[in-house]
């Protein structure tokens, strides 16, 4: 889930910047060891994990996808934090996927029945959004390596846009499943804001890329509306 905010390196206010630190390696590192004992601790039986990860995993989001597109607008361009949370979004992107990842195992975990068949249990409609929601994030991970971008060319950008698809499903599995608690559901529609703000902000200045991530959203939103019918 790499560098899921930026359409092409010319436009990337942040991808200029000079020096490089350890800083990117120390988050994700740091993440993966909270998450792997996390997992370790909820297979035990010892503490719950299911809605502290997507409590982190929603936050880790919001900065993923929020500093470089306000950069992108122009808003906020001389503030140093705004660009260091930039220049992390790839860290950042990845460290969320690995807590929505952790999140769906501690979710069948702790609260399937094991004993019993779980086609069933996942065919329930908030564990359906849910799932497709992880599963973009799973391909997000997958193809946030050098190796797999350079395999997919230009079209990994174009992939990682999905994460965007992603936010109304994930919202939707929130609000059926009750699992969030209100500030958690505010990010993730204050991201989907934030995506209809975009696009009327370009569209006045006449900017391409306009609707780059509100098509997706658009998608996402429909796609949890179909599954809440179906199901």
């Amino acid at each position: 889930m790499a560098d899921t905010l930026s359409d092409t390196a010319s436009r990337d206010p942040i991808s200029r910047e000079p020096g490089r630190s350890r800083t990117p390696g120390v988050i994700v590192a740091a993440n993966v060891a909270l998450a792997g004992l996390s997992t370790v601790l909820s297979l035990a039986g010892l503490v719950g994990v299911t809605d502290p990860s997507a409590y982190i995993g929603t936050v880790l989001l919001v900065g993923t996808l929020l500093p470089s597109n306000l950069l992108r607008l122009g808003w906020f361009s001389r503030g140093r934090r705004t660009r260091a949370l930039a220049r992390l979004r790839k860290p950042l992107g990845i460290s969320a996927g690995v807590w929505f990842v952790v999140h769906s195992v501690a979710s069948v975990w702790e609260q399937f029945d094991l004993s019993l068949p779980l086609g069933p249990q996942f065919a329930r409609t908030g564990i359906v959004l849910g799932l497709v929601s992880t599963l973009v994030f799973i391909l997000m991970l997958a193809t946030s390596t050098g190796r797999a971008q350079r395999t997919l060319g230009a079209n990994w950008k174009r992939l990682h846009r999905l994460v965007w698809f992603a936010v109304p499903l994930s919202l939707a599995h929130a609000l059926v499943t009750g699992g969030l608690e209100p500030p958690a559901i505010l990010l993730y529609g204050g991201i989907m804001a934030f995506a209809v703000f975009e696009y009327r902000a370009l569209r006045r200045r006449g900017t391409g890329g306009a609707r780059t991530h509100l098509v997706p959203v658009g998608a996402g939103t429909l796609a949890s509306a179909l599954i809440y019918v179906v199901l």
